[in-house]
């Protein structure tokens, strides 16, 4: 799949499918193959968009520090270069922010969003663990160990207590030829701790389904629900037994919950 110039990164994408545009945007230090378990049944019906955010995967890794504005825009000119004009986004975790900052400022290219296990900022999850993070990288521990205490922090006991998931997880992750390194670690930690939507989210006025999970320890269901409540007619749905990556633990049923939403849209 290619690469497009976009301001001044090389951004991998791909594209799958026809039909709607529906884009999906990665959480922190996430790339477009976290969205693996679930991107092929929506490209049945849409034209299903992946990238790598600025700083992942095989995108540039320019030095920092990012901002979610400067990431956002990244997108609308990834739009603009494939010549969608509107599109439906599924952001998770700090794509979640993505998203809401292209509702608010972009409303004319925003059919609908959805925000998954998300915030309007960062709390104190996200405070304490990305710069012990961003240490163990800079010290070259062991790609093995940070995985193991990365997924210790995005999935759930219920999920990673089934008999061989979590060394699943594990080589999923060492397999991938692209690891994050410490520039695009410590670049995108900047967008991402200095995000805050409450001034200006309940002016969000696309059609919105709010997804969290109970969880997610990084940003906890509460959360959710504080969005839930300033953005008018959202949608909610819980996801039980569940951490931060709902799409991979639950993909069959994140799968049918978006698609209801989307699909209960108002036909233009």
């Amino acid at each position: 799949m290619p690469k497009i110039k976009i301001n001044d990164i090389d951004m991998y994408y791909e594209t799958h499918g026809k039909g709607e545009p529906l884009i999906f945007v990665s959480g922190f230090t996430a790339d477009h193959l976290s969205w693996l378990t679930v991107f092929n049944e929506f490209s049945r019906n849409y034209q299903v968009i992946l990238f790598d955010n600025r700083g992942a995967g095989r995108t540039d890794v320019p030095s920092g520090p990012y901002s979610i504005a400067q990431m956002t825009q990244d997108v609308v000119d990834l739009c603009a270069a494939l010549k969608i004009t509107s599109a439906h986004f599924v952001g998770n975790s700090m794509g979640g922010f993505i998203v809401q900052q292209l509702a608010y400022h972009y409303p004319e290219m925003v059919k609908s969003i959805v925000i998954s296990n998300s915030a309007m900022r960062c709390d104190t999850s996200y405070y304490f663990y990305p710069p012990v993070r961003l240490a163990l990288l800079k010290e070259n521990v062991s790609l093995d160990m940070l995985m193991r205490i990365d997924c210790c922090l995005v999935f759930s006991y219920y999920f990673l207590s089934q008999p061989g998931k979590l060394d699943e997880m594990i080589r999923l992750r060492n397999a991938n030829p692209y690891p994050m390194t410490a520039v695009g670690y410590e670049a995108q930690y900047a967008a991402l701790s200095t995000f805050d939507s409450r001034e200006w989210i309940a002016k969000i006025a696309a059609p919105t389904l709010i997804i969290s999970a109970d969880n997610d320890v990084i940003f906890n269901h509460a959360t959710s629900e504080k969005m839930v409540s300033k953005i008018k007619n959202a949608q909610y749905v819980c996801f039980e037994n569940c951490g931060h990556v709902p799409h991979l633990e639950y993909p069959a049923e994140y799968t049918r919950v978006v698609s209801d939403f989307l699909q209960a849209l108002p036909v233009e």
